[in-house]
């Protein structure tokens, strides 16, 4: 082994000497290397543009709120549901609880407004009476591993089929809130979505549910309060508001309607 390094080493050896004795490859292999450099450069920054676009974007912003399916009727959602359903403030007497999935078009125009009003809350409401805006998601699209949660024998092509399967009772309530509140009132909620919703058919996305168990709560329903399709506005800032309205049951999610 070494007898074989000693002599591609003695060749590379040769080749620097060559190169350093003939004095016109130099000038060439610099012209090599700049042109080697500049023709790199838009490689790299596709690159590096990659890297800051998979760290900015709403999916990645999501996940750092997401709650998993993994493991079925013990997961993450399951739990926060179930304390839904149940009038339980297991985590938190106020928060969103938000359904979003990857490459949705409505959830990626949302995911602006909803860092806006979780890092300036204080410019769209009163946090000292109606709480810091908080929020859960989870992805519709969760891939799993086999181990990680049960098809039923085939039943389920998705975690998320089998969470919807389940849940009947969620999604009755919910729909029932949706179909009784003020913002459907308004004519800001379609029945389709409503029907979509209570048999578990076709959830759109996003869907967003509030839960409020706060003194604050001026909705007249305690738990699942209030169910939003999609959040809507021209700018970010107008969804940021609107989005605040829900949380406070103002304006659209009031008797008094939007001013």
């Amino acid at each position: 082994m070494k007898n074989v390094l000693a002599g591609i080493g003695a060749i590379f050896v040769k080749i620097w000497s060559w190169i350093k004795e003939t004095a016109w490859i130099q000038p060439l292999l610099i012209v090599g290397i700049i042109f080697g450099v500049i023709f790199s450069i838009p490689s790299v920054t596709s690159w590096i543009q990659g890297l800051a676009d998979s760290a900015t974007s709403a999916e990645t912003y999501y996940k750092k709120f997401d709650k998993s399916l993994k493991y079925d009727e013990d997961s993450e959602v399951q739990k926060i549901v179930n304390a839904m359903v149940n009038d339980e403030d297991t985590y938190g007497d106020k928060f969103f609880l938000m359904i979003v999935q990857e490459g949705c078009s409505g959830c990626e125009e949302m995911q602006p407004a909803v860092k806006l009003l979780k890092e300036k809350t204080s410019r769209f409401y009163d946090t000292e009476e109606f709480g810091d805006f908080k929020f859960y998601t989870v992805f519709t699209d969760q891939e799993l591993n086999d181990a990680d949660w049960d098809d039923k024998d085939g039943k389920y092509a998705t975690p998320w089929d089998a969470f919807i399967d389940r849940n009947d009772e969620f999604l009755v309530k919910a729909a029932d809130v949706a179909a009784n509140s003020y913002y459907k009132y308004w004519g800001n909620i379609e029945d389709s979505a409503i029907e979509g919703l209570e048999d578990g058919s076709n959830m759109t996305t996003p869907t967003l549910f509030l839960y409020d168990n706060t003194a604050s709560n001026s909705s007249g329903v305690t738990g699942i309060s209030e169910v939003m399709f999609g959040v809507t506005g021209d700018t970010s800032y107008d969804k940021a508001e609107l989005l605040a309205h829900c949380w406070t049951h103002t304006e659209e999610f009031s008797a008094a309607g939007a001013k």
